[in-house]
């Protein structure tokens, strides 16, 4: 039986869950993350634009506003600490409304946006020159970024990892009560015994920050539960060759129903276009009429936006409770801290809702007082040809090119696999390194990503997953098959 009690408990392995988790680990708590999947990063934190929003857009006074101001100006720092890419592409919302366009500017200055602009048409088409005919105005910001959402997520839940918190993968719990007979042999202090009938965890404090499954944990809490929504959003991912369409993230004016179909470039060369917004289930399925709407919809702002060299569309869900985000202290259970509804400028306000979960529990925010550093991973993508040359004469798995779409070698895969958190699915490895997002979405390096993680996790390859328990990619050889 296990008896360590930790400070606090975070349900849910998402980019909130583990900025939390970094945050409260290099802060000197100890933490442990728990997340139903297989992997981090498996809902919503994997499935949106990788836009860090500047702060415009919010309405001011909410914590939407607040949080993705403060977030997005300690992403700079978080990223470079953690190796993960991070680019200040810029972003434009055009259109020809003056008056909306003004509107956003005044909305940003009253949020503490910096490095806004008001441009006209021949100022724009200087900077974006395959804008549509019909477009006379827009708001430039400065401040916008594009980051690898997945990535991010990863390496925070790693730095935590690395420097003494812990993470269960797999993890549904059962029961969740604070103080009983189980924990009053331990100690008479307040805690929290959350069990999955196999594996026990002891906890001061709990962290819901479990995204689309939030009700189901809080009521197992005795929490708080919301009227939860959900919004499906579905993209486009234009290949390689069309990387030269956009530098900049554009948006078209905002309605009420979102901020609408944009075109955005990625860290990785790819450029997304979309999504939809719809009142949906938690399903993140892609749809005939929804993928339909993107199309007609993204040549309102660019012109020449080719659809047909999508190489792969997918869908995320965003959760929706309200017109805000919920962070707060639970008025119903003892040490429960509520993090709900946080849909988009999630991304962009992570690192900040963190910073505000440490000091709810009544914690001291300090990260430097846990503070090994994070190897970045390898990205023969990023070398030059005498680095890559020396890295291979040191090791020449670096030498043997697995996934030729985007260029990955073994020696990047074998690097991800051995890493403070283990990934034992294909997609793990996809997220970390990209084996399997080129042109071919796998079809020539799925083999071979499946041969090297059941080599190095010493596993049967027929139990390797795509993502889930469940998944799993070879179910039988073609001989048995009646």
């Amino acid at each position: 039986m296990q008896t360590k009690i930790v400070d606090v408990a975070i349900f849910g392995g998402g980019v909130v869950g583990s900025a939390i988790f970094n945050a409260l680990v290099r802060s000197g708590y100890s933490a442990i993350l728990l997340e139903i999947g297989n992997d981090l990063s498996l809902g919503a934190s994997k499935a949106n634009s990788g836009i860090v929003h500047g702060g415009f857009d919010a309405k001011p006074g909410t914590l939407k506003a607040r949080f993705n101001v403060e977030g997005n100006a300690m992403f700079p720092q978080m990223c470079k600490r953690l190796g993960v890419p991070l680019k200040q592409c810029g972003a434009y919302v055009v259109g020809n409304d003056l008056n909306v366009i003004q509107n956003l500017y005044e909305r940003g200055k009253v949020n503490g946006v910096t490095g806004l602009e008001i441009l006209n048409r021949e100022k724009l088409l200087s900077q974006i020159p395959n804008l549509q005919d019909g477009v006379t105005c827009g708001l430039f910001c400065k401040n916008s970024y594009i980051v690898s959402p997945y990535l991010l997520n990863i390496c925070l839940a790693e730095e935590g990892v690395l420097n003494g918190g812990n993470v269960l993968f797999n993890y549904k719990a059962k029961r969740i009560k604070l103080n009983d007979a189980s924990v009053k042999k331990i100690t008479n202090d307040d805690v929290w015994h959350i069990t999955n009938e196999e594996i026990r965890v002891f906890a001061r404090n709990i962290v819901n920050a479990s995204g689309s499954g939030y009700n189901n944990v809080a009521k197992l809490i005795g929490s708080e539960q919301y009227d939860v929504t959900f919004k499906r959003g579905e993209y486009y991912v234009l290949d390689h060759s069309e990387k030269d369409l956009v530098s900049s993230t554009i948006f078209p004016l905002p309605t009420e129903h979102g901020k609408g179909v944009l075109i955005t470039p990625t860290v990785d060369g790819n450029i997304l276009v979309g999504p939809t917004s719809y009142e949906s289930d938690d399903s993140t399925i892609t749809t005939k009429i929804g993928l339909n709407s993107v199309k007609v919809k993204s040549n309102s702002i660019i012109k020449n936006v080719d659809l047909s060299k999508a190489i792969r569309v997918f869908s995320g869900v965003r959760t929706i409770v309200g017109d805000d985000f919920v962070v707060e202290k639970s008025k119903l259970r003892k040490n429960v801290i509520n993090v709900a509804g946080i849909c988009s400028p999630g991304l962009s306000s992570a690192p900040a809702i963190a910073k505000y979960v440490v000091e709810l529990l009544g914690f001291k925010y300090d990260i430097s007082v846990k503070n090994k550093k994070l190897i970045p991973y390898t990205n023969l993508n990023n070398l030059s040809e005498s680095e890559k040359n020396k890295l291979i004469k040191q090791n020449p798995d670096y030498g043997k090119i697995i996934c030729k779409c985007e260029n990955i070698s073994k020696g990047e895969i074998i690097d991800a696999i051995n890493r403070p958190i283990r990934p034992y699915s294909t997609d793990g490895i996809k997220r970390r390194v990209r084996p399997g997002m080129g042109r071919c979405q796998g079809a020539f390096c799925l083999d071979r990503v499946i041969s090297i993680l059941s080599e190095q996790n010493n596993v049967q390859k027929n139990t390797i997953c795509k993502e889930n328990l469940g998944s799993e990619i070879i179910v039988s050889k073609v001989k048995e098959v009646q």
